[in-house]
């Protein structure tokens, strides 16, 4: 997905759907987990303890099966509530997303490449250099 300032996103919720949160003071944290895990962005392995971003994912149930195990109402669901594992950014990664969105793109997701939408910002946002 290119880079944006505002969202064209129309939300209508549909089955098996996932849908990603995060603090409001999103910060590097030490990651705690049971294993290594693989940044979503560069697919680079982050280990137990290193610096990274964490975001929760939730889905939608796939059917009305689904919805009844986790008590969810099949009819009209609102919020995703089948808890799906962490995506995680590593530094680097993670550091590119926390710039993109401070200056003002505010819908990147985790998952797309932080490398390749940095090298986009740098094409299409920063001026060229004036050769005095």
């Amino acid at each position: 997905m290119p880079l944006s300032c505002s969202c064209d996103w129309d939300y209508e919720p549909e089955p098996g759907q996932w849908i990603f949160y995060h603090e409001n003071d999103l910060d590097f944290k030490p990651l705690k987990s049971n294993r290594a895990k693989r940044c979503c962005s560069c697919n680079n392995l982050v280990k137990l303890g290193d610096e990274c971003l964490s975001f929760e994912r939730y889905r939608y149930p796939y059917n009305e099966i689904e919805a009844k195990i986790n008590n969810v109402d099949w009819d009209g669901f609102e919020e995703p509530t089948i808890k799906m594992s962490d995506l995680i950014l590593c530094e680097k990664c993670g550091e590119i997303y926390l710039n993109l969105n401070n200056v003002g793109f505010e819908c990147l997701l985790p998952t797309e490449n932080m490398q390749e939408m940095l090298r986009q910002y740098q094409v299409e946002y920063v001026p060229p250099k004036l050769n005095l």
